[in-house]
């Protein structure tokens, strides 16, 4: 945890990155633990994310009804807000904004937060890459966005990656490491990306996959620099206590979310 810090209040722990620490007279930003029972995911029988949005917007004063929250559904697609022609999807797993006031929030369950900005031009990008969000290059494509849509340089943009499962405990069979060897042809070649293992199940073989070496071998390419890429190094699974886990918690599991919001004038 040597590039976050933890943040707590009477009510809600949080993590926040160093790097983006130092843009905060322009930028609010944070990952949420799961202590003090808080997590996002709604179901009807409860009322435990309501209760958590509240007290995200409370440690921020942040008005409730900024929150900008997509219906995720692991896709590629990135909503985006501007002064300009906003785009919007009914279903998204991404938004980019250069509007201040508008506190984008995603959520999470091992899946990787990909938190992106760029202190130049003030454009944020809020990301949620799963597996399938990873082969479907939702990082990249968000990055490149920022670069053709607003701008930005590759060079100028800040890329934290949240708390997820790691490689260690990602645990896949045959027709998942399939889809990564056929989509990361090049990349599984060149780098330890899938490793295999003693275990099997059910289905047969399993395999260990790295998803975020993946999604920083392929902003690096698009012209990220490696000083800008800060990873969390924090795994959900082997972090139960501190952190929601979908592998660990099961079918009603509850969720982490995600924070990006550009700040305005008050």
């Amino acid at each position: 945890m040597n590039d976050t810090v933890l943040c707590k209040t009477n009510e809600i722990e949080y993590l926040q990155f160093k790097k983006l620490l130092e843009f905060q007279d322009d930028l609010i930003h944070a990952y949420t633990l799961k202590t003090y029972g808080i997590g996002f995911k709604k179901y009807e029988s409860d009322n435990i994310a309501n209760e958590s949005y509240e007290k995200l917007c409370k440690a921020f004063e942040i008005n409730k009804e900024c929150l900008i929250h997509p219906n995720q559904q692991h896709t590629d697609n990135i909503c985006e807000y501007n002064k300009e022609t906003s785009i919007i999807f009914n279903e998204a797993d991404g938004i980019i904004t250069n509007l201040p006031n508008m506190a984008t929030t995603l959520t999470f369950s091992d899946c990787l937060a990909i938190l992106l900005y760029d202190p130049k031009n003030k454009i944020i990008a809020n990301i949620h890459s799963g597996w399938k969000g990873t082969t479907k290059r939702i990082g990249v494509k968000a990055a490149y966005k920022m670069i053709k849509n607003y701008n930005c340089k590759a060079e100028n943009i800040i890329c934290c990656f949240g708390p997820s499962i790691r490689k260690d405990d990602f645990l896949v069979n045959d027709d998942v490491k399939e889809i990564f060897e056929n989509e990361f042809r090049e990349v599984v070649k060149k780098n330890n990306i899938i490793e295999e293992t003693e275990y099997s199940n059910e289905k047969g073989k399993q395999y260990r996959i790295d998803t975020v070496l993946i999604n920083k071998i392929l902003l690096k390419e698009l012209g990220l620099i490696e000083e800008n890429i800060i990873d969390s190094n924090l795994c959900t699974v082997c972090n139960r206590d501190m952190f929601h886990s979908r592998r660990i918690e099961g079918e009603k599991y509850q969720a982490n979310a995600s924070l990006m919001m550009l700040k305005g004038t008050k």
